[in-house]
This record gives structure tokens, sequence and C-alpha cells, in this order.
């Protein structure tokens, strides 16, 4: 069954169409969840609590196409992380003053890296770090979409990205001259 075709039955209330879009997406929203909270057990209460959602604002959705049903469906998951890594965790944004140097000193590593590398290097920011790190490179957050969704300033947010990046490389550079 293509996606429509379980959303339309979802909308009705069909077990077997719920089972279906859960075994085929609760593989990837568990690692979106993952890279936003760091812990398996956080991961999982946030996909659940996350398709409960998913499947009450199928009452309300329209269907366009395929990318942006799982668009729609991924920002429910992230919003549901951001929401327990907020009750369960002190997630410290540090104010700096708005400044272009964040935007205009990017900072990248050279080497070529394994997306199973480069997760693990984010599982090691600091709670701050990661979420901006997340929400602005991996979903493609704008920074003024970050500052709105965490209650924090632009500047902090692109403050956090330049702090998340330099970390990452410090972090790079280290295990690199180890291995």
């Amino acid at each position: 069954m293509n996606l429509q075709g379980i959303i339309n039955s979802c909308k009705v209330g069909d077990r077997k169409a719920q089972k279906a879009l859960f075994d085929k997406f609760s593989k990837v929203f568990l690692r979106l969840s993952f890279r936003y909270l760091n812990d398996k057990q956080f991961a999982e209460d946030a996909c659940l609590e996350a398709f409960y959602l998913i499947f009450e604002g199928f009452r309300k959705f329209e269907y366009q196409s395929d990318s942006q049903t799982e668009s729609w469906m991924k920002r429910i998951v992230v919003n549901q992380s951001l929401k327990i890594l907020r009750k369960n965790k002190t997630v410290l944004f540090q104010q700096l003053p708005e400044d272009d140097f964040y935007e205009s000193n990017e900072i990248g590593i050279d080497e070529e890296l394994s997306g199973r590398e480069l997760l693990e290097m984010i599982s090691v920011l600091p709670d701050g770090y990661r979420t901006i790190f997340n929400m602005y490179v991996v979903e493609g957050f704008s920074h003024a979409e970050i500052s709105q969704i965490l209650n924090i300033s632009e500047g902090t947010s692109r403050s956090q990205l330049f702090k998340a990046k330099a970390y990452l490389k410090d972090f790079f550079e280290k295990t690199r001259i180890t291995k």
C-alpha cells in the first residue's frame, strides 16, 4: 500500500494501516529523535508520543505528496524530541553578542567521514550544541526558526552552531591523532 493509501486508512482508525505506518517510519524516527536526545529511552518515548500526535493529526491532514507528508511527520518527531529535551535535561544556550563572525567563519573538516562516524561525533556534543547542530545542519531549520522554536535569540543559535562546529573539529583532530 502506498503512503497516501496508508494515511487514508489511518484517518478512519484502521489499526493495520497504523502498524504499517509505524513499521515504515519507526526506525527513521527513532534515529532522528536519538540525534537530539542522545538517550535511547527518551528517543523511544519521543517517537511513541510523535506517532500518537501523527495519528491524531491525520484527522485534519490533507495529503499533498509523500515528501510533504514525511516532512510534516519529521517535524512532529523533532518537536517531541525538543519537548522531552527541555523537560528532562538542562539545555544551556550561552548568549553571546550578535555578530557576523559566526556566519562568516565557517569551520570545516576536510576529510570525508562515514555517516556512522559523523553520528558518533555528533553524539559527544553537549546538549545545546547538538540540538542547534541537528536543527540547522541536519534538519535545515533557519536560525530564525530555531530561535522561535527554542525561545532563544538568532545570535545564540548562530553562536551555538559555531561552537558545535568548533567542538566537532577539535574532537575530529584529537581522534585522528590517536588513531
